[in-house]
């Protein structure tokens, strides 16, 4: 007998403005990966994409090891299968998608023997951060906090009404770059501001005080400093929202804009406006109109005989 595994991991938007690496939301657009399991050897093939390592320094396969090596289990062959819709290195959580979807393959594999407080801890080590990996294992808004070397997570219902417009430019940005910006220290009082911005924008969405999460969105801790990474970031953040958005952020490190809106009319015309106000720097994009992903990623066996 083989084993065929198919995991369809939804992309992610981070921070939400204020939630600097820690709040995260799924949304229903996906990277499928395809695990053939084989005796031996490593076979990648990669649809959409031919930036991604195709041996064993490929993200989806480490995150695959990962789990056989913390089980003291010596991992199978795999030809493996990445139709890569999500855009690499433009803030939607394309490696948070690799990540989970090698450590979910490998647990669905041995038997489901990891709690899902153990797959996220072991997402967070390859990732760095937990956020993005939270909203791809457990769907909906997410809030993750790291304590004691290990990561809790907590779900905070998202309101239906309330769709996404993604707006993603034409050039990439690793992660990696945009963190390189962030100032090791932060006045008291831009915590402070953050600080209220996280509780007011919660407390916002839980009433569905639509106005409200114009301040809600707020965010004086990464935003400031990536901007000059993202030009005309500002202008267009400001466009969506005079244009009837009841917010935009910075989507994770950048460079994809997000904005949030409840008519989906409009939001094809708050789209448009963004998109004619990034050409005035100079920049492409193009737009998506997304809802939340309720679910997270997706596992499904077939076994051939």
């Amino acid at each position: 007998m083989s084993e065929t595994i198919k995991i369809k991991v939804p992309a992610s938007t981070s921070n939400l403005g204020p939630g600097f690496d820690t709040l995260s939301l799924a949304l229903d657009w996906y990277n499928e990966f395809t695990f053939k399991i084989t005796k031996e050897g490593l076979k990648i093939n990669q649809q959409n994409s031919s930036n991604l390592p195709v041996d064993k320094t490929n993200l989806v396969y480490r995150a695959f090891c990962e789990v056989f090596k913390k089980l003291n289990k010596t991992p199978p062959g795999i030809e493996l299968y990445i139709n890569c819709q999500l855009p690499l290195a433009a803030g939607l959580g394309s490696s948070a998608s690799a990540v989970v979807s090698g450590l979910l393959a490998a647990d669905h594999l041995l038997g489901n023997p990891l709690k899902k407080y153990e797959i996220m801890s072991l997402a967070t080590k390859l990732e760095g951060h937990p956020d993005n990996a939270a909203a791809a294992i457990y769907g909906g808004l997410t809030i993750s906090v790291s304590f004691d070397e290990k990561v809790y997570v907590n779900q905070f219902p998202w309101p239906k009404e309330l769709l996404i417009i993604v707006l993603i430019p034409n050039f990439e940005l690793p992660t990696s770059i945009s963190r390189e910006l962030l100032p090791p220290k932060i006045p008291f009082g831009d915590a402070t501001f953050n600080i209220s911005r996280v509780a007011y924008l919660l407390s916002s969405l839980l009433n569905k005080n639509w106005e409200g999460l114009k301040i809600g969105f707020q965010d004086r801790l990464h935003q400031p400093f990536r901007k000059d990474l993202v030009p005309g970031m500002e202008e267009v953040l400001n466009e969506a929202v005079s244009s009837g958005a009841y917010g935009a952020t910075l989507s994770g490190a950048g460079p994809t804009l997000v904005a949030f809106v409840t008519d989906k009319n409009k939001a094809e015309s708050i789209a448009k406006k963004m998109i004619s106000k990034w050409e005035e720097f100079k920049v492409k994009s193009s737009y998506k109109i997304l809802n939340v992903s309720s679910c997270g990623a997706m596992v499904e066996s077939l076994v051939a005989k």
